[in-house]
């Protein structure tokens, strides 16, 4: 199994900071799971592999925002920049996606620290890390989950007792944190 780490730039991405959070508000009022995003090294990633999402840009924090499980084999579509390139894409599952301007994420910062010889700041997406990156990248957001929890309860409990744009957290047989 491999480690993909997605990463999404809301600067300049299709994809939004508001459609962040409409996904969250998605997977916990009607338990949507099935969403897609393009990856580089697509001859490399499988269904079953799991993914971090990485943010990364200049605005607000940066860092880990979720993770999951790829669930599709990459398939071939529509450029998402317009530009008209060869991309390529994959469906995943989310276990956990935190709203960085609401909730600590796993920073590029300590990532950077942690595991120096990959780019955590910027990039393309979707690229594999080593057995090594991927071992110690599990044992920092284990460490991370754990120190979070009661935070994103709280959180949640401010939100008028909905978590709907703080936090989704849906996990699986595969998740090492599941309760």
């Amino acid at each position: 199994m491999n480690t993909v780490i997605l990463k999404w730039n809301p600067s300049f991405s299709s994809y939004s900071m508001l459609d962040y959070l409409y996904d969250i508000r998605i997977m916990n009022l009607e338990g949507k799971s099935d969403f897609d995003w393009s990856v580089w090294d697509y001859d490399k990633i499988h269904a079953g592999d799991r993914f971090y999402w990485l943010k990364v840009g200049m605005y607000g924090q940066t860092g880990i925002v979720g993770r999951g499980t790829i669930t599709s084999e990459p398939y071939e579509e529509r450029d998402w920049s317009g530009r008209g390139r060869k991309t390529y894409y994959v469906a995943y599952t989310p276990e956990l996606l935190v709203n960085p301007d609401a909730l600590p994420v796993l920073t590029s910062a300590e990532l950077n620290h942690e595991i120096p010889g990959f780019e955590w700041t910027g990039g393309h997406s979707g690229l594999i890390l080593s057995a090594e990156q991927a071992e110690r990248l599990d044992a920092l957001w284990s460490k991370y989950v754990l120190r979070n929890v009661a935070e994103f309860e709280k959180a949640a409990s401010l939100e008028r007792g909905s978590k709907d744009l703080i936090y989704s957290q849906k996990f699986n047989e595969r998740n090492p944190q599941r309760r």
